[in-house]
């Protein structure tokens, strides 16, 4: 069951974004609307127009939160909903023997709550994300920079990331949706780009595949009439 693209010989790694990429609406924008004042949005205004740093727009949004854990947990029960086709996807790269990661500057209090609660069988050391706590219902980010970031736009180091499994000999695939998945598009092997980010890539002539679920994608990877 290979891959039905070159990879030149090289074992095959897929970085995926988690918000509004595997999930089909932003996380963080959803809690943010139901949990915090309205104030926030100018600050995440501010950021996409590339006035501040996604760092600065976190920090800056985050004062505005005012909810629980639980509050939190029962909003992902209710909204989160998973980007048709990617648990397939995912089984099928799994069962072809290749890798896949998820790097995301989302936070951990409800990545991997979903990543468990829909059952996606990715272990601890392939979710690289930053963390956040909930104290007296102030959302309290934790960020876990790349030491080598070049970009102020992404805080976790996806283009890093993805240069680290190159010069580890892989051909790396980038999935994603938004601006801080614009410095990735920029150094990965083969993009999956859609919204911000397939805007993005049009506008600096970056080959890219849009699409807009993930039965696309493994189309794309796989002949599907062979699983």
């Amino acid at each position: 069951m290979p891959l039905k693209i070159d990879t030149a010989g090289k074992p095959f790694t897929i970085v995926f974004d988690f918000d509004g990429t595997i999930t089909e609406e932003d996380i963080f924008d959803g809690l943010f609307a139901r949990y915090a004042d309205p104030e926030c949005w100018e600050t995440h205004r501010a950021y996409h127009d590339r006035e501040i740093s996604l760092k600065e727009a976190y920090l800056g949004m985050a004062a505005h939160f005012r909810g629980s854990r639980e509050d939190i947990y029962s909003f992902l029960q209710k909204e989160a909903r998973l980007r048709d086709g990617f648990r397939e996807l995912h089984e099928r790269l799994t069962a072809a023997g290749a890798r896949s990661l998820i790097v995301s500057n989302g936070f951990d209090i409800y990545l991997e709550y979903l990543v468990r609660l829909w059952n996606l069988g990715f272990s601890e050391e392939d979710i690289i994300c930053h963390h956040a706590e909930i104290r007296e219902n102030h959302f309290i980010p934790i960020f876990r920079e790349h030491e080598k970031l070049r970009h102020d736009n992404c805080l976790i180091g996806k283009a890093e990331i993805i240069e680290e499994q190159q010069q580890a000999g892989a051909f790396v695939a980038f999935a994603g949706n938004g601006y801080s998945d614009t410095p990735a598009a920029g150094v990965a092997d083969l993009v999956f780009g859609r919204q911000r980010l397939e805007e993005y890539c049009r506008e600096e002539k970056i080959s890219f595949v849009p699409f807009s679920t993930f039965t696309e994608v493994e189309e794309y990877l796989f002949s599907v009439s062979e699983f």
